[in-house]
């Protein structure tokens, strides 16, 4: 049975917002139909709280397990016959999020827009180069609460380019749905499905799901 690809969402950084997207990416899995197995390997455990209010309001489920030890690129092998799996990597360097990195065929990092998050990526990417030493990792920037026509948003953008890691074309921006959608179980694509947040994770999703196909 063919290995699942695994898809970490994960910056060294704390903040960034990478359980969120990883909730809305799920999430939308689920929507296609897809076999998804999410790894929470944050010790805040925020996947695992957002998959149990799912669970009360009898919403889609996803199959979803807690791992914070140093185990994850050994322990996600393991699962197969599923379609994907994601993990939510914890926000600060150590053994569980260099083991999670490890354990990726896509890194997606969420960059904030501000001077902080740049320097903080220089960190994630350093890991990553020390894992891709031991096997082929693919990795995309993800821009993440964007605010509209703000110099340091333009300026972000020209900073991660000259990384050697590229930027996926599709921008999240700060919008309150985010957070709203979340705390109650819930994608913004299910929250609020005509709004603008809901086709930006929409956006995002199309996009990796192609990323993803050129390299099976």
């Amino acid at each position: 049975m063919a290995v699942s690809p695994i898809v970490v969402i994960g910056n060294e950084k704390g903040g960034t917002g990478k359980s969120t997207i990883t909730a809305n990416l799920a999430v939308q899995a689920k929507r296609d139909n897809l076999q998804v197995l999410v790894i929470d390997a944050d010790t805040q455990q925020s996947l695992m709280d957002f998959r149990s209010l799912r669970a009360e309001k009898d919403l889609p489920q996803f199959q979803a397990i807690s791992i914070t030890k140093n185990t994850i690129h050994k322990d996600a092998k393991t699962f197969i016959g599923l379609d994907l799996i994601l993990i939510d990597a914890g926000g600060r360097d150590g053994t569980a999020f260099r083991s999670a990195i490890m354990a990726a065929d896509w890194l997606f990092i969420p960059v904030l827009p501000s001077q902080y998050d740049i320097w903080a990526a220089l960190n994630t990417i350093k890991i990553l180069e020390e894992a891709r030493t031991f096997k082929t990792i693919h990795a995309r920037f993800i821009v993440n609460q964007v605010i509209s026509n703000t110099r340091i948003s333009q300026e972000t953008l020209q900073a991660l380019q000259e990384f050697k890691i590229p930027v996926l074309d599709t921008k999240l921006y700060s919008r309150v749905s985010f957070k709203q959608s979340v705390g109650v179980g819930e994608g913004v694509t299910e929250y609020e499905p005509k709004g603008k947040a809901a086709g930006e994770i929409d956006s995002l999703w199309t996009e990796i799901k192609k990323l993803i196909e050129l390299t099976k």
